[in-house]
């Protein structure tokens, strides 16, 4: 699909539309600012899945439901594993999840500093939850890591009912859950529970994972208090990129795996509190939480297999007072990071690669991190159509790095290494802070009842991870970085009338400071790329029974200077698609019984930086059903992947092994029954 077909179905869909019933000052969101917000109040994009949503999605992975966000390019891995991308390329590398913040109620999943790039395996997204993705900067108000975007996921509230649901599917995938709601005097309690076993689409890549949602809710002296506990386990088998031209493409080729030893073991526990207290002109909340995590997984896309064990603790505080049209708060949390990585057995290969990376311990270290984070936003009602909305936050994060073995590119027992030393250096224990400052300045105009323009301009940052500063490879001694920024204006226009809801932005952006790896192996930062595109999100009454909808993104993303890279200014980013989209015929068939149509669309894109390799892109047709049994009992279904197309979740080229790819599954299919009590 060429850029030029794009922007007449975002046309046509404006002129020929009028769209889906919906009054958009009902439409909520939390995080925006920590309090309840109008969307007609944000100048910014905002777009949302709601709790019915998600549970007619039938999602077995977050990616599956995210592609109803327009903007959005997450690439799916095997298990519960994937890329992200939000209003950018497909992330990739160290700092990738740096790039966009996921947060459960607010609270990033991880500490600052100590991301996994798969993180959301922990959300609970099976209970019940929903969904609210901010696209662009948004470090004005959630600081370091906002910088593509955020996805936050809402747990559900005590309203939510009370049910027992068991699914099954292709590849011996099972999930059972259990959502329940109580009162107990003056006390609202929910308790969820999640099993899920997957035999794997491919060879030795089943996974098994548990997940713990439990809620207390009461009001204390005129106040609201709720705490939540979140915990999750994951123990999952691993497969390797797929490697061969167009590999992907054979059938039995696809489901084979490479590294039938690799694993994931992963576990999570969070326990936040919010106090909060609405007197009408004055509204405050305290959100004081405690996190750990822990991980240790084989990493077979390395030289020699290392194993990886990481785990950190976080405890730390988010606060909000808002009073008429200010609101400010400080954020404040403490972290202690551990990190070791090890080598059961020397390593095979070449000569080269015998030498230079050596069976035992890599690294050995730990971090404890101090992040401060004070903010103020304010609205003004510019006049009765225009409120201007100024934003501001200051973060300051240290690390104190100690080195828990030798220093220097050597080996466990401080013996050097032959072709020049050690592939992996370890540089001297350190103290290191970083100082940002991230403005927003928003405007918001009021066209009609329930239409609206707005615009802004905003920085976005995030200071480098531990494991980029401290996990150095060859003469590397010390990673002189920067925080990388990204400056972002957009414009957007977002509406409803009896039959059409509506939402179109456009965005021009500039990331700066990239921290990238050169070909001398060492982590700098320096260069840039730039990004503009638009996105529209529709949805339409075509009759009482069918509701149309389309979600869709033509974004160019460039390079631009960037010395460790050589001459690539001009070239497009790889694994940045131009065009994504996706669209849901949804059809009521009777009151009881319901279906959605699905189509999905990846557009070409480029897998290596010089522009010489690409994956040809692919289209995909789901269908999905519900039947409402009775008062109690529902059932749902579906087929994933309805024409049994061959394609690639992901596509990648290597100097070292050539193109490589995340195979696509075959046609699936998944039965799940529940029942609402």
């Amino acid at each position: 699909m060429h850029a030029y077909q794009l922007n007449t179905i975002l046309i046509s869909t404006l002129v020929i539309a009028p769209a889906l019933a919906s009054e958009m000052d009902e439409i909520m969101v939390v995080s925006a600012n920590r309090h309840q917000v109008a969307i007609n109040e944000l100048p910014g994009t905002v777009q949302q899945l709601t709790e019915q949503e998600l549970a007619n999605t039938q999602a077995q992975h977050i990616q599956q439901a995210l592609v109803q966000i327009a903007g959005v390019t997450f690439s799916r891995g095997d298990g519960v594993e994937y890329l992200p991308g939000l209003r950018s390329p497909v992330q990739t590398g160290a700092g990738a999840c740096g790039s966009i913040l996921s947060a459960i109620d607010g609270i990033p999943l991880r500490a600052a500093g100590f991301c996994n790039i798969n993180e959301l395996f922990e959300a609970p997204t099976e209970l019940g939850a929903s969904l609210e993705i901010l696209s662009g900067p948004w470090s004005a108000v959630y600081g370091s890591n906002a910088l593509t975007g955020v996805i936050n996921v809402l747990t559900p509230g005590f309203d939510s009912g009370s049910r027992l649901s068991l699914t099954a599917s292709s590849n011996d995938y099972y999930q059972l859950n259990l959502l329940n709601n109580a009162d107990v005097d003056d006390h609202n309690l929910l308790i969820g529970l999640s099993h899920t076993n997957d035999g794997g689409y491919r060879d030795s890549s089943g996974y098994n994972q548990q997940k713990l949602l439990f809620k207390h809710g009461t009001s204390v002296a005129g106040l609201t208090l709720v705490n939540t506990l979140n915990a999750s386990r994951l123990d999952q088998q691993t497969a390797a990129y797929l490697e061969g031209k167009d590999s992907y493409k054979d059938e039995l080729l696809s489901k084979t795996n490479s590294a039938p030893d690799a694993y994931r073991k992963a576990n999570s526990i969070r326990l936040t509190s919010s106090l909060s207290s609405d007197n009408g002109s004055i509204n405050w909340q305290i959100n004081p939480y405690l996190r750990h995590a822990n991980m240790a997984f084989l990493q077979h896309f390395l030289p020699g297999t290392p194993v990886e064990e990481n785990q950190h603790t976080s405890i730390g505080v988010q606060t909000s007072l808002q009073y008429d049209w200010l609101d400010a708060g400080i954020d404040v949390e403490w972290t202690h990071g551990e990190l070791l990585q090890y080598q059961y057995k020397p390593t095979e290969g070449s000569a080269f690669l015998e030498a230079t990376i050596p069976q035992g311990k890599h690294y050995d270290y730990q971090v404890d991190s101090l992040l401060i984070s004070p903010y103020i936003q304010a609205n003004f009602n510019l006049s009765e159509q225009l409120i201007a909305t100024v934003a501001g936050r200051f973060d300051y994060q240290s690390y104190d790095y100690q080195n828990q073995m030798n220093s220097g590119r050597v080996d466990e027992q401080g013996n050097t290494c032959g072709f020049g030393g050690c592939r992996y250096a370890r540089p001297e224990s350190s103290k290191d802070s970083f100082s940002h400052f991230s403005p927003k300045f928003g405007l918001s105009y009021q066209l009609s009842t329930n239409q609206q323009l707005y615009s802004n301009l905003s920085r976005g940052h995030r200071a480098p991870q531990a494991t980029e500063l401290y996990r150095l490879q060859r003469a590397q001694t010390k990673a002189e970085l920067t925080s990388e920024t990204i400056d972002s204006f957009e414009l957007g226009w977002r509406g409803a009338t009896p039959s059409i809801n509506w939402q179109l932005t456009a965005y021009l952006m500039q990331r700066d400071n990239l921290i990238l790896r050169d070909s001398d192996y060492f982590n700098v930062s320096g260069g840039n790329t730039k990004h503009k595109g638009i996105e529209g999100a529709f949805k339409l009454a075509l009759s009482q029974s069918i509701h149309w909808q389309l979600n869709a993104s033509y974004a160019n993303h460039e390079y631009g200077e960037i010395a460790q890279l050589g001459d690539v200014k001009g070239n497009k980013v790889d694994s940045a698609p131009a065009v994504n989209a996706s669209s849901q015929v949804n059809w009521q068939v009777l009151d009881s019984l319901a279906a959605t149509l699905e189509w999905i669309y990846v557009d070409e894109y480029f897998t290596d930086i010089a522009n010489e390799h690409k994956y040809e892109g692919h289209q995909l047709v789901n269908l999905r059903s519900q039947w409402q049994i009775n008062q109690s009992l529902q059932l749902r279904a579906k087929v994933d992947n309805l024409l049994d197309t061959r394609y690639a979740e992901r596509a990648d080229f290597s100097h070292f092994s050539g193109d490589r790819y995340f195979p696509g599954r075959d046609r699936q299919w998944l039965v799940s029954v529940q029942y609402q009590y």
